[in-house]
């Protein structure tokens, strides 16, 4: 008798349970059309390929690490993300100075590390367009973590980076 009850009671709570859990699914989809979340996308411009996607808020940074696709040195760019979705570039750093390397900027400029760092940028960008290649993008990085490679991606694919909403 004591174990009908008991079993009784726990179907009862499982049924709860499962009742429960079938009305906050359709609660958290609606909380997320209420309060989408801004990611930065990494998408290919032709197919609409995601090829990668993160959780991005203001003030992160968002950092490209190139080799010059000519002088084969490391190229790499700092930017912060702006609450209007934009990008905006705070300092480029490279190795040396050639073709197409912004040698005269009305930057505040130090060496460090064997790199030149050109500070205090100050230009905004919507977003980056690039035809991906292993070669020359090293990878992209957020928050100083490795977010995506250039060999994650199609060789020579259309590629855009940019922040929406999901």
């Amino acid at each position: 008798m004591r174990f009908d009850k008991h079993l009784r009671l726990q179907a009862m709570l499982a049924a709860m349970m499962t009742a429960l859990g079938l009305l906050l699914i359709p609660a958290s989809t609606a909380l997320r059309k209420c309060f989408p979340e801004e990611v930065l996308l990494c998408e290919n411009q032709e197919t609409g390929e995601i090829y990668a996607q993160v959780p991005i808020r203001t003030g992160d940074r968002v950092e490209f690490r190139w080799i010059h696709s000519f002088e084969h040195i490391p190229w790499n760019e700092y930017y912060r993300v702006q609450e209007d979705r934009t990008f905006l570039l705070e300092t480029i750093s490279v190795a040396g100075f050639g073709a197409g390397i912004p040698a005269e900027m009305d930057v505040d400029y130090r060496y460090e590390d064997g790199l030149v760092y050109m500070d205090n940028i100050g230009s905004v960008f919507d977003r980056f367009n690039f035809f991906s290649s292993d070669t020359a993008l090293q990878s992209i990085q957020v928050n100083e973590k490795e977010w995506i490679k250039g060999s994650d991606m199609p060789y020579h694919a259309k590629v855009t980076v940019y922040v929406d909403e999901r």
